[in-house]
Protein backbone atom coordinates (compact mmCIF):
# COMPACT_ATOMS: atom_id res chain seq x y z
CA UNK A 1 0.00 0.00 0.00
CA UNK A 2 2.89 2.12 0.81
CA UNK A 3 4.12 1.89 -2.74
CA UNK A 4 1.30 3.20 -4.30
CA UNK A 5 1.03 6.61 -1.69
CA UNK A 6 4.12 7.54 -2.46
CA UNK A 7 4.66 6.56 -6.57
CA UNK A 8 0.81 7.75 -7.71
CA UNK A 9 1.92 11.71 -5.95
CA UNK A 10 5.21 11.21 -7.87
CA UNK A 11 3.59 10.37 -11.42
CA UNK A 12 0.85 13.21 -11.30
CA UNK A 13 3.52 15.45 -10.74
CA UNK A 14 5.73 14.35 -13.32
CA UNK A 15 2.67 13.81 -15.73
CA UNK A 16 1.55 17.84 -15.07
CA UNK A 17 4.95 18.47 -15.47
CA UNK A 18 5.31 16.57 -18.41
CA UNK A 19 2.12 18.56 -20.11
CA UNK A 20 3.35 21.46 -19.80
CA UNK A 21 6.60 20.62 -21.17
CA UNK A 22 4.63 19.06 -24.05
CA UNK A 23 3.02 22.36 -24.59
CA UNK A 24 6.08 24.65 -24.58
CA UNK A 25 7.66 21.41 -27.64
CA UNK A 26 11.10 21.15 -24.69
CA UNK A 27 11.72 18.50 -25.88
CA UNK A 28 15.00 18.11 -24.18
CA UNK A 29 12.76 18.12 -20.50
CA UNK A 30 10.16 15.77 -22.24
CA UNK A 31 12.84 13.39 -22.14
CA UNK A 32 13.89 14.31 -18.57
CA UNK A 33 10.67 13.62 -17.24
CA UNK A 34 9.99 10.33 -19.10
CA UNK A 35 13.88 9.32 -17.46
CA UNK A 36 12.70 10.32 -14.37
CA UNK A 37 9.47 8.53 -14.57
CA UNK A 38 11.19 5.64 -15.51
CA UNK A 39 13.48 5.89 -12.80
CA UNK A 40 10.41 6.40 -10.62
CA UNK A 41 9.11 2.75 -11.48
CA UNK A 42 12.57 1.36 -11.44
CA UNK A 43 12.55 2.14 -7.57
CA UNK A 44 9.13 1.37 -6.79
CA UNK A 45 7.98 -1.21 -9.19
CA UNK A 46 11.12 -3.79 -10.77
CA UNK A 47 12.43 -5.23 -7.13
CA UNK A 48 9.45 -8.31 -7.29
CA UNK A 49 10.93 -9.76 -10.55
CA UNK A 50 13.76 -12.38 -11.91
CA UNK A 51 16.09 -11.19 -8.92
CA UNK A 52 19.67 -12.34 -8.02
CA UNK A 53 20.97 -11.64 -5.10
CA UNK A 54 24.98 -11.21 -5.43
CA UNK A 55 25.62 -9.01 -2.19
CA UNK A 56 29.18 -7.52 -4.15
CA UNK A 57 27.39 -6.42 -6.53
CA UNK A 58 24.47 -4.90 -4.25
CA UNK A 59 27.74 -2.82 -2.34
CA UNK A 60 28.87 -1.85 -5.36
CA UNK A 61 25.44 -0.21 -6.38
CA UNK A 62 25.22 1.48 -2.67
CA UNK A 63 28.68 2.69 -3.13
CA UNK A 64 27.94 4.64 -6.94
CA UNK A 65 24.49 6.50 -4.99
CA UNK A 66 27.42 8.97 -3.50
CA UNK A 67 28.63 9.75 -6.82
CA UNK A 68 25.43 10.22 -7.89
CA UNK A 69 24.51 12.56 -5.40
CA UNK A 70 27.42 14.36 -5.49
CA UNK A 71 26.93 15.33 -9.37
CA UNK A 72 22.37 15.97 -8.61
CA UNK A 73 23.29 18.06 -5.28
CA UNK A 74 26.08 20.07 -6.48
CA UNK A 75 24.26 20.56 -9.78
CA UNK A 76 21.45 22.34 -8.12
CA UNK A 77 23.81 24.36 -6.03
CA UNK A 78 26.00 25.60 -8.54
CA UNK A 79 22.87 26.52 -10.96
CA UNK A 80 21.09 28.49 -8.03
CA UNK A 81 24.75 30.37 -7.26
CA UNK A 82 25.72 31.14 -10.88
CA UNK A 83 23.81 30.68 -13.22
CA UNK A 84 22.19 34.14 -13.01
CA UNK A 85 18.48 32.48 -12.90
CA UNK A 86 15.59 35.09 -14.40
CA UNK A 87 11.92 33.33 -13.07
CA UNK A 88 13.15 29.49 -12.28
CA UNK A 89 16.37 27.93 -10.98
CA UNK A 90 16.78 26.35 -14.33
CA UNK A 91 16.48 29.52 -16.16
CA UNK A 92 19.62 30.29 -16.10
CA UNK A 93 21.12 33.64 -18.15
CA UNK A 94 24.97 32.62 -18.02
CA UNK A 95 27.17 29.50 -19.33
CA UNK A 96 28.75 27.70 -16.02
CA UNK A 97 32.07 26.33 -16.59
CA UNK A 98 32.69 26.49 -12.41
CA UNK A 99 32.36 23.53 -10.27
CA UNK A 100 30.83 20.32 -11.10
CA UNK A 101 30.16 22.02 -14.99
CA UNK A 102 34.36 21.97 -15.52
CA UNK A 103 33.79 18.57 -15.08
CA UNK A 104 30.95 17.96 -16.77
CA UNK A 105 28.41 19.66 -18.80
CA UNK A 106 25.17 17.73 -17.64
CA UNK A 107 26.20 16.64 -14.09
CA UNK A 108 22.43 16.38 -13.03
CA UNK A 109 21.34 14.22 -16.13
CA UNK A 110 24.85 12.28 -14.99
CA UNK A 111 23.96 12.02 -11.83
CA UNK A 112 20.59 10.59 -12.07
CA UNK A 113 22.52 7.96 -14.98
CA UNK A 114 24.14 6.81 -12.32
CA UNK A 115 21.41 6.75 -10.15
CA UNK A 116 20.19 4.33 -11.98
CA UNK A 117 22.81 2.09 -12.63
CA UNK A 118 23.29 1.68 -9.46
CA UNK A 119 19.33 0.74 -8.77
CA UNK A 120 20.24 -1.56 -11.09
CA UNK A 121 23.46 -3.30 -9.44
CA UNK A 122 21.16 -2.62 -6.33
CA UNK A 123 18.27 -4.00 -7.13
CA UNK A 124 19.22 -7.04 -9.66
CA UNK A 125 15.88 -7.41 -11.31
CA UNK A 126 15.87 -7.80 -15.57
CA UNK A 127 12.84 -5.17 -15.13
CA UNK A 128 15.06 -3.20 -13.55
CA UNK A 129 17.49 -3.69 -15.99
CA UNK A 130 15.15 -2.59 -19.33
CA UNK A 131 14.03 0.71 -17.22
CA UNK A 132 17.35 1.64 -16.45
CA UNK A 133 18.40 1.29 -20.50
CA UNK A 134 15.14 3.47 -20.72
CA UNK A 135 15.95 5.97 -18.45
CA UNK A 136 19.77 6.14 -19.85
CA UNK A 137 18.23 6.59 -22.78
CA UNK A 138 16.16 9.63 -21.97
CA UNK A 139 18.72 11.27 -19.95
CA UNK A 140 21.27 10.41 -22.74
CA UNK A 141 18.73 12.53 -25.18
CA UNK A 142 17.80 15.23 -22.44
CA UNK A 143 21.55 15.73 -22.43
CA UNK A 144 21.71 16.28 -26.50
CA UNK A 145 18.34 18.43 -26.34
CA UNK A 146 19.78 20.77 -24.18
CA UNK A 147 22.82 21.19 -25.50
CA UNK A 148 21.09 22.08 -29.05
CA UNK A 149 19.10 24.79 -26.73
CA UNK A 150 22.28 26.44 -25.28
CA UNK A 151 23.77 26.48 -28.75
CA UNK A 152 20.42 28.61 -29.92
CA UNK A 153 20.51 30.17 -26.55
CA UNK A 154 24.41 31.08 -25.63
CA UNK A 155 25.80 30.83 -29.56
CA UNK A 156 29.58 30.70 -30.14
CA UNK A 157 30.50 31.10 -26.47
CA UNK A 158 28.49 27.80 -25.85
CA UNK A 159 30.11 26.12 -28.98
CA UNK A 160 33.33 26.63 -26.91
CA UNK A 161 32.47 25.43 -24.09
CA UNK A 162 30.84 22.33 -25.84
CA UNK A 163 34.36 21.76 -27.16
CA UNK A 164 35.98 21.75 -23.51
CA UNK A 165 34.40 20.28 -21.10
CA UNK A 166 33.11 16.54 -22.05
CA UNK A 167 28.85 15.38 -21.85
CA UNK A 168 29.43 12.49 -19.44
CA UNK A 169 33.02 10.96 -19.26
CA UNK A 170 33.58 12.73 -15.94
CA UNK A 171 37.16 11.17 -15.92
CA UNK A 172 38.39 13.05 -19.12
CA UNK A 173 36.62 16.14 -17.31
CA UNK A 174 39.09 15.85 -14.58
CA UNK A 175 42.27 15.03 -16.82
CA UNK A 176 41.11 18.87 -18.01
CA UNK A 177 40.95 20.19 -15.77
CA UNK A 178 43.97 22.72 -15.25
CA UNK A 179 45.87 23.08 -11.97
Amino acid sequence: MWKYILYVPLMIYIAYWLIAVIRKRMIGEIYEACGLALYITQIFWSQSWLRLNIQPVRIIGFILFVPAAFFVASSFATLRAKGKPTDHWESTTAIINTGVYRITRHPMYLGTAIWSIALVLVIQSLVSVILAAMALFCFWMASAKEEEFNLDKFGKEYQKYLASVPRWNFLKGLRNLKP
